[in-house]
Parts: C-alpha cells; sequence; structure tokens
C-alpha cells in the first residue's frame, strides 16, 4: 500500500459510524498500518470521543494494530485499560503524568509500544531527556481536541528537530504527525522526518470521493514525495 518507509494510521474518530464495517473493510483492504485511537476525556482537551471497547471490537474485525492517543488526565490511572492488544502503541502526553519515566516502562512491560505526544505548546527540549525510552513521538500540528483544524506551521520545525536528534544520538524512535495531514501538507511533513502520518478529514476522510479514490490518491502523494 505505501513505501515502505511511511507508515499510514487513519484517525477513526473521522470514520462514517453508520457505516463502520464498511470503512474498516477498506482500511483492512489497503493494508494500513494502524487504526488512530483518540481517547479524550473532556477534561485535557473539551471534547469527549471514542472508547477502549469500540477500539477492540475494530481490531477484532481487522487485526490492524491500535495506535491509542490518550488525551486524558491522570493517565497514570488509567494506562492499563488501552494494553490489552499486544503491539498497541499507547501515546499521552508527558505533562499528564507525574512520573513519566515510569508510565513509558510501564505500557512497554505490558507489551505494547510507548509514544509521547507533543502538542503545539511545548518544546522539544522539554522532553528531550525521555525520547530515548520512547518508542513514538507524536508531533501533534494542531491544538489537541478536535479534527478540521489548520496546520500550526511552526510545528513542522519540531519534526525537523527531531529527526536531527535522532540521527545525531543514535536513537530509533519513530516520529508520528497528527493534525492537517492534508494533501498539500503531506509532502512537507514526509521532507521535515515524519515517518507515521495521522489520516483524517483533510486527506482519506473525505465526503468528496469514495474512499478506495481517496487512498488511489493518497498513493500517488506518496510515490510523488519520494522524487
Amino acid at each position: 500500500m505505501t513505501t515502505p518507509l511511511i507508515k499510514l494510521s487513519p484517525s477513526m474518530m473521522c470514520a462514517d459510524y453508520l457505516n463502520l464495517r464498511e470503512e474498516l473493510d477498506v482500511l483492512k483492504s489497503e493494508k494500513v498500518d494502524m487504526l488512530h485511537i483518540d481517547i479524550m476525556d473532556g477534561n485535557y482537551v473539551p471534547n469527549f470521543t471514542l472508547g477502549p471497547d469500540l477500539a477492540y471490537i475494530m481490531n477484532g474485525h481487522t487485526n490492524i494494530p491500535l495506535d491509542f492517543h490518550l488525551m486524558i488526565e491522570n493517565v497514570d490511572s488509567n494506562y492499563g485499560l488501552f494494553t490489552k492488544v499486544k503491539g498497541s502503541t499507547v501515546t499521552f502526553h508527558p505533562e499528564t503524568s507525574k512520573h513519566p519515566v515510569r508510565t513509558l516502562s510501564a505500557i512497554q512491560s505490558m507489551g505494547c509500544k510507548a509514544g509521547l505526544a507533543i502538542d503545539p505548546g511545548m518544546s522539544i527540549e522539554t522532553v528531550k531527556h525521555l525520547l530515548p525510552l520512547a518508542d513514538m513521538i507524536c508531533v501533534m500540528t494542531v491544538n489537541p481536541g478536535f479534527a478540521g483544524q489548520k496546520l500550526l506551521p511552526f510545528c513542522i520545525d519540531k519534526i525537523k528537530e527531531l529527526s536531527d536528534l535522532r540521527n545525531s544520538n543514535d536513537c530509533d524512535f519513530e516520529i508520528e504527525v497528527d493534525g492537517n495531514v492534508s494533501w498539500e501538507n503531506i509532502p512537507i511533513m514526509l521532507n521535515a522526518g515524519a515517518d507515521i502520518l495521522v489520516l483524517g478529514t483533510s486527506s482519506v476522510f473525505t465526503k468528496n470521493e469514495p474512499r478506495k479514490e481517496s487512498y488511489r490518491k493518497l498513493k500517488k502523494n506518496l510515490a510523488d514525495s519520494k522524487q
């Protein structure tokens, strides 16, 4: 489906829930790498979205790994709810944990990958010491909480900064980008060093064309970005 170095993580909060089985069947046929599951509690961000039970149902239907993004308070008491499927990625915002080093290690000990999410208001410098401990760093290029927002251009610099730090410190974390991953912005994000694209309403989850057509367009976009 994609180039070997680029992974796709469609944001399931953008799916058509009246036709969820059909949505999942398309994602399975397109061999996407992960299902991005936004977990919001109405406190860390002013919105409520998906829950673990629905995520596990989607995984059961597709066998596609889960990519949990925990936008919640009190993450230390709740991350265990999202480690049921081994091989899932569980990402949290480090400022929501009293002991982020312990939380990263605990998630990994449960057979999952552990990620850190960097929102627009947080610099890479504030989490630099945690980077070698994480399997993935998610760069938010919009404010967390809602789909359909405009890209904050300065966040692209964070992707490049992370890529440079990874190369200079011999780290192996993956870089995920989440927020306005549009046809226009995908080449810019990949050029900055992104490895994983969280796909939403600005690309494949559109009402303007069939999903299969959106993924055909995405494959061409990725191929053009390599040139």
